[in-house]
């Protein structure tokens, strides 16, 4: 079955017409009958025609945010537009978190998605990575939140009141969680940040449940007589 294209000799309102068709049909259920990149093509057709996002969101009955979203994929390589044209991916959520890595590691992402070597969740991991500052290879940035699914990783932000030394801080952690559970900690100025093992984790709930605390409160309640 070919795909539907927008017709160049089809009256204006015809046109539209069969933009906002398409878009209905393709964005109001789970299962879409034409790739993302041709729906994205009627969605800069249908977008011409009326002005802005806000006035197609309005005719097919979408927010506009949800709307914007189908649009990046044009934001995408052309090797990696080449996966959603052939939906080897059809993730519009696959495709928004894409597009915000550079052209050069999205082709290396895209295809680990598309074997289902990782999955769209990963792709939130690695840019984390990358807006805190990790630099290196992007396989490399792969590998390493492949690694924490399997050690299964759990992570805790906390704020450091007053001048602690990270000695300190991990002491008083030790008093509640075993050190070989600690699988690292960190200090950015006044944000910490506590990486457990599962058996850690749970060392940490067990800790609360002591306290009488929240588990969201309770490294402040481990650190409280340290500032």
């Amino acid at each position: 079955m070919s795909s539907r294209r927008p017709s160049s000799v089809q009256p204006e309102d015809g046109q539209l017409k069969e933009s906002l068709a398409v878009l209905i049909s393709s964005t109001h259920s789970r299962i879409r009958p034409l790739p993302l990149t041709e729906i994205a093509k009627w969605l800069k057709l249908a977008v011409a025609k009326l002005g802005s996002y806000s006035a197609v969101a309005e005719r097919i009955g979408l927010s506009p945010q949800m709307l914007r979203q189908f649009s990046n994929i044009e934001r995408l390589s052309g090797p990696v537009q080449k996966l959603f044209q052939t939906k080897q991916l059809d993730s519009v959520d696959a495709a928004t978190h894409l597009a915000m890595l550079p052209a050069g590691e999205q082709e290396v992402v895209a295809r680990a998605l598309a074997s289902r070597k990782i999955d769209t969740n990963d792709i939130r991991a690695v840019i984390q990575l990358r807006q805190r500052g990790q630099r290196g290879p992007i396989n490399s940035l792969l590998k390493r939140v492949s690694d924490s699914k399997a050690k299964q990783e759990y992570v805790a932000e906390f704020i450091v009141r007053g001048v602690i030394s990270r000695t300190s801080i991990k002491r008083a952690f030790k008093r509640y969680i075993p050190d070989k559970e600690i699988l690292g900690l960190e200090l950015n100025g006044a944000l910490g940040r506590l990486v457990l093992s599962k058996r850690g984790n749970e060392a940490l709930a067990r800790a609360a449940r002591a306290m009488h605390v929240p588990l969201k409160n309770v490294i402040s309640s481990i650190l409280h007589d340290l500032g």
